[in-house]
């Protein structure tokens, strides 16, 4: 048996849509998405470490009855690379505020590595999944001397072919913009109004008819920031307001669960910030701004513990709305990183598994109801997805072609034989 690739422990299993039923042909195929307790994608998989199910629903005859699958009847079985990757729309929101004027770790001034990163993620896009549209959204909140980047739908629906030149002129004017960066960082403002924009149950780009067959879009967020949710103003209830914000975004977030959320953030981690201001424990958004950067020259303000509000990145938020929505979060120093991210990204849009196989008979009434379940089993691990109900409804496969032409041969000589040739010797008896 197989083990999952990089020594990932298989942590979940999930049928990612509707399973696609081909009713002429007898068949059903599955997309299922395999992760790791980090939702990473686990895409080492084999065809033997994957089992399915199929049951009648609840309240139906034989007793929930069930069928275990066997080999013969699994079709067809695609691991990620060879599986045709799913139609995405991404939207990359893109932190504008004045803090990515700073440099990086590297040296790179943090814009610029943030829009050469994207470009290479793009590149890497439109090679695997070049009908993917993709929209880059710049997002920042203004002030008395600052515009901001307030996003809107337009912005949102400026998508673009991953493959199309259109859009590495947008990041090219994007990077011209770079000196003039400003504004404060507002996270949750952004994420609500892409959550909403691509939820919208009446778009049907992101939410096909039930009747459609078009298969059903993979819808997804990249949000990079380098910063936390900053538009307070040093309100004396600024903890109090923040957390009602995000609360509600969470709530937001539990009614459109179709929709991943990667976050990546892009500056020095709380452990980096503690050693770099020899603090006695990691810095909290508690901590930020409570003495300017220039005071940390002097070793009594150490102990205020406080570090620069330029400098701090909300990781711990971060990493909450990305698991929120099973999706990644990741944190980067410099561009070389956030490139590398960005990669892992795309395998956890493109990482399903697709699987056809035969229909059963045995349960297989015309128009009924199926419940299937996928199984992954690697050493010393096994996870089961939940069910996924399709409705089949059953004719029968058809026939290959040379069988049906032996049928229809049969019965023309049946037709010969019974009824042109009795038909000719009556018509001969009565001439006679």
């Amino acid at each position: 048996m197989s083990c999952p690739s990089w020594g990932q422990e298989v942590k979940n299993a999930e049928i990612i849509g509707t399973p696609r039923v081909d009713k002429d042909r007898g068949r059903v195929t599955l997309r299922v998405k395999v992760k790791d307790a980090n939702n990473r994608p686990v895409v080492g998989l084999q065809e033997q470490d994957f089992t399915l199910k199929i049951c009648q629903p609840q309240g139906e005859s034989n007793n929930n009855a069930c069928q275990t699958l066997d080999r013969a009847d699994i079709l067809d079985w695609k691991n990620p690379k060879e599986a045709e990757p799913p139609p995405a729309w991404i939207i990359v929101l893109l932190d504008f505020s004045g803090s990515m004027k700073r440099s990086d770790s590297s040296g790179t001034i943090k814009i610029s590595g943030a829009l050469q990163a994207i470009e290479e993620f793009n590149q890497d896009l439109a090679r695997r999944a070049g009908e993917t549209k993709i929209a880059i959204v710049p997002f920042s909140k203004g002030g008395k001397r600052c515009t901001g980047n307030r996003v809107t739908d337009s912005e949102l629906n400026n998508f673009e072919d991953a493959s199309k030149i259109g859009l590495e002129k947008y990041l090219q004017d994007l990077e011209s913009q770079s000196d003039s960066l400003c504004g404060a960082t507002d996270i949750y403002r952004p994420v609500r109004k892409a959550v909403r924009f691509l939820g919208n149950r009446t778009d049907t780009r992101f939410n096909p008819p039930e009747d459609s067959n078009e298969p059903e879009p993979r819808l997804s967020i990249v949000l990079l920031s380098d910063g936390y949710h900053s538009i307070y103003h040093g309100e004396a209830n600024e903890a109090e307001l923040e957390q009602k914000d995000f609360d509600d975004l969470l709530n937001l977030l539990n009614k459109y669960p179709q929709i991943t959320i990667h976050t990546l953030g892009y500056g020095l981690t709380p452990q980096q910030l503690q050693a770099k201001y020899n603090l006695s424990r990691y810095p909290t958004i508690a901590d930020v701004g409570k003495v300017e950067a220039e005071d940390f020259t002097n070793p009594n303000r150490l102990a205020q513990m406080a570090v620069p509000a330029e400098e701090f990145v909300d990781q711990k938020r971060l990493q909450q709305i990305a698991r929120a929505t099973g999706a990644i979060a990741e944190f980067a120093g410099n561009a070389e990183d956030i490139a590398e991210n960005l990669t892992e990204f795309l395998e956890a849009l493109l990482g399903e598994y697709e699987i056809s196989y035969i229909q059963p008979r045995n349960n297989a009434d015309r128009g009924s109801e199926h419940n299937v379940t996928v199984a992954v089993k690697t050493a010393g691990n096994a996870v089961a997805s939940d069910a996924k109900t399709y409705v089949f409804p059953w004719v029968g496969p058809a026939l290959p072609a040379s069988r049906r032409k032996q049928i229809i041969l049969s019965v023309l000589g049946l037709l010969a034989m019974f009824g042109v040739v009795p038909f000719a010797i009556w018509a001969k008896s009565i001439k006679g």
